[in-house]
């Protein structure tokens, strides 16, 4: 258990490393007002997020998900040029970690009842009867 939740760190942290070198390398005009690109960047973000906080504190995973987005966009605000931060980035990538979000708890629900399926069944005896 404890390997496994070294290696999803470090997973995530080479992941959010990528992500903000990508957060300054410049695009095309394009791909920066696509909303695809925010969004399908962020969906690993909240998966990661959800796997490392555990299934019960998915609403932590949520916000830092969005204050991640707030994050990236208050960056290319101060230190890219004209035209790279957008609230409809925040928005998109914001929507892509709650996607990450729901993957997440679904792929732990799913993991969880899965273990509890191969547990023998208990029988239940009562005393004196």
């Amino acid at each position: 258990m404890l390997r496994r939740r070294h290696f999803l760190s470090l997973v995530a942290a080479l992941y959010f490393g990528m992500l903000i070198a990508l957060t300054f390398t410049p695009g095309s005009s394009a791909t920066r007002e696509s909303w695809v690109l925010p969004t399908i960047l962020f969906i690993p973000v909240g998966f990661l997020l959800t796997l490392l906080m555990g299934r019960r504190r998915w609403w932590v995973a949520v916000g830092f998900g969005m204050l991640g987005a707030a994050w990236v966009e208050a960056a290319q605000t101060i230190w890219m040029p004209d035209g790279y931060a957008s609230v409809t980035d925040i928005l998109c990538s914001s929507a892509g970690a709650i996607l990450g979000v729901v993957l997440g708890v679904a792929l732990l629900t799913v993991r969880q009842k899965s273990m509890h399926s191969h547990e023998l069944p208990r029988i239940v005896t009562h005393p004196g009867k």
